[in-house]
């Protein structure tokens, strides 16, 4: 999970990342990208990382869970810029294809101090990659077909010179979903209805290389547009005796960056746009819904290396930016005219001395709402390599870490001026973070040194954090959202690899898991029963183990995932069965000179399992999905 940084002065999509010794990165291995590249995003996580992703269930909404954190306090950021619904505060990873994304890691525990108000449980960074301007040429073309009447296809087109980088990739994708589930309520088997789903998308990026001065490392203006829409309908919850409801998600997002790197310095400013529009339409009980959120987001910042030599003892940089965020929501919902500024300065430090074989940073940031400043957020953070040892064809490394966080989080528009529901008198959230763990590998070379005969890596981490008036929604028809006074979350995560080679053949296994208690502490409502209880659809116990094999163009991989006890009320009143499922990818490729084909296959639910992730929405059976891509690269 760790990702070792180095500071120097390369390209990266976000300068931030250079600045969190002490967290823990799970950067998703490409393997797995590759296997789980027509899935959602929600496919990912749930099956290939220790975060709880709530579902509604088909078409329904997916949000995720850090470390027992709410939805709303884990940030997403696509190259850097956060892309959360502003008016509902959090991002449904349902509607994010894991194949937009050339990079997909996750930042456990909060940076509010980076990343700013939300950021509590954890961040999810999706990057593509920088341009190299090396002339090439890419084109890939995939069709997908599956259970419950499932289609998708896309098409990715590359093109880069000296001077230009041009990417594009276009996708569709139709399923009626009509899988049949146990309905408990009636003890019959039922076919699910309206739960037909279409949608469309794209995503391109223009990059030109400035680059004209030697003294000049790379200097380079991106201009990135992404568009996609989701037509869902809605199935019904085992309480409802059928439903009509559908949901169209829209979705606009443009981002237009510049950056300047030389031996000393980076300069860099962003601007991005996005609009996002949401119609639901119940047809039975509620009012139909038509919002509208804008937000724009700009960033100006300086990244400077006070000794670039190379083999200096002593790595040092400075990184300050000023970020701007402004959204704003209009709709049947949402009472007219409210908005949200949020400004802020950024200031961080990082060294790093690589003979001694330690780093730290530490970081402050100042952020206002809508003129007011708030407090200010500290963070920092170390890593020490406590020993290395290096004998023959063996090397083995311990390294310890640590970090803490101020974490601060703004009610949303949703939260304040919902209607009805709404509640203005709503306090932000605030607490700090602890964060501390060790990580040891091993790795046996071949005879050769031509790479690794073996290689084994166990990390553990431990997480300690404190909130102060945590938001929850509760109600009946009517849901409000309240402050609950304190919640402290605690907990363990762990993380096994082993990859073994016999010639040709790569055998690979992984475990991860995380125990979570994350309890109310106090509340402000009077007999409400959640002291010393476990939030809602926070599980106390996740984990996640892959076994299988690569040979030459062959990738086998089994999935087992477990989920514990789901509490759906605040008082522990009710809760969901644990659950388990088991899931198989296969994938193959053949190539001749420039062109390729491959064959991915995913046996989800194999053992065909009955559960529910959220209450009263069923999951479906086992279900197959095979694509093939057919790929040209020069």
């Amino acid at each position: 999970m760790l990702e070792v940084q180095i500071l120097v002065a390369d390209t990266v999509a976000d300068n931030r990342q250079k600045f969190a010794a002490g967290q823990p990165i799970q950067k998703i291995d490409n393997k797995y990208k590759a296997l789980y590249e027509t899935l959602s995003l929600a496919h990912l996580l749930a099956q290939q990382s220790p975060v709880f992703v709530k579902s509604f269930g088909i078409n329904g909404v997916a949000t995720m869970s850090v470390r027992g954190a709410s939805a709303a306090q884990s940030t997403v950021l696509w190259q850097g810029v956060p892309i959360v619904n502003p008016a509902m505060g959090v991002a449904d990873i349902s509607l994010l294809n894991t194949g937009l994304f050339d990079d997909i890691s996750l930042q456990y525990g909060g940076s509010s101090a980076l990343f700013g108000s939300g950021n509590v449980g954890g961040a999810l960074l999706l990057t593509q990659n920088t341009p190299e301007f090396q002339p090439r040429r890419e084109l890939l073309m995939s069709t997908t077909a599956g259970s419950f009447g499932r289609f998708d296809g896309s098409v990715k087109a590359l093109l880069e010179t000296g001077r230009w980088k041009v990417k594009a990739h276009a996708f569709m994708q139709t399923a009626r979903n009509n899988f049949v589930f146990f309905d408990n309520s009636t003890a019959t088997w039922q076919k699910m209805s309206n739960a037909a789903l279409q949608a469309e998308g794209a995503l391109f990026s223009a990059e030109y290389n400035l680059r004209r001065k030697p003294a000049v490392l790379h200097e380079y203006i991106s201009l990135q547009l992404w568009y996609q829409r989701y037509q869902r309908e809605i199935p019904r919850a085992l309480f409802e005796a059928f439903s009509e409801k559908k949901q169209t998600d829209l979705s606009l997002r443009s981002l237009l960056r510049w950056e300047r790197s030389t031996r000393r310095s980076t300069w860099y400013a962003k601007a991005s746009y996005s609009q996002e529009r949401l119609q639901y339409r119940d047809g039975i009980a509620l009012p139909d819904n038509d919002n509208t959120i804008h937000q724009y987001y700009q960033e100006a910042g300086w990244r400077y290396s006070l000794n670039p030599k190379a083999g200096a003892r002593t790595a040092q940089q400075l990184l300050t930016y000023i970020p701007v965020i402004y959204s704003t929501a209009a709709g049947r919902n949402l009472s007219s005219g409210k908005d949200q500024t949020r400004p802020a300065v950024v200031l961080a430090y990082a060294v790093q001395n690589n003979a001694a074989g330690w780093k730290a940073n530490v970081a402050l940031r100042q952020e206002w709402l809508q003129g007011r400043s708030v407090p200010i957020l500290p963070g920092a953070g170390a890593e020490w390599t406590l020993w290395r040892h290096t004998r023959s064809l063996q090397r083995l490394q311990f390294l310890l870490r640590a970090n803490v966080q101020r974490s601060y989080r703004i009610p949303t528009l949703n939260e304040l001026y919902y209607f009805p529901g709404g509640n203005p008198d709503l306090k932000p959230e605030q607490g700090w973070n602890l964060d501390g763990g060790y990580t040891f590998i091993y790795r046996r070379l071949n005879a050769l040194e031509d790479g690794n005969r073996f290689r084994l890596k166990h990390e553990l981490s431990l997480f300690n954090r404190y909130i102060k008036d945590w938001i929850y929604w509760i109600g009946g028809a009517i849901w409000t959202p309240h402050n609950i006074a304190e919640v402290y979350s605690r907990g363990i995560e762990a993380d096994q690899e082993a990859a073994y080679s016999i010639g040709a053949v790569v055998l690979h296994a992984s475990l991860r898991y995380a125990y979570v208690r994350s309890t109310s502490e106090a509340s402000y409502v009077p007999g409400d029963g959640s002291k010393g209880k476990q939030i809602p659809y926070a599980p106390r116990y996740n984990g996640q183990a892959n076994i299988g094999l690569t040979y030459r163009h062959l990738v086998f991989n089994y999935n087992h995932t477990y989920t514990g006890y789901r509490f759906v009320t605040i008082d522990e009143s009710q809760f969901l069965a644990p659950y388990q499922t088991g899931n198989v990818q296969l994938s193959y490729t053949v190539s001749r000179g420039y062109y390729s084909a491959r064959i991915n296959m995913q046996l989800q639910n194999a053992w065909n399992r009955r559960y529910e992730v959220v209450n009263a929405r069923p999951m479906p059976g086992r279900h197959l999905i095979i694509s093939m891509h057919l790929g040209f690269a020069r």
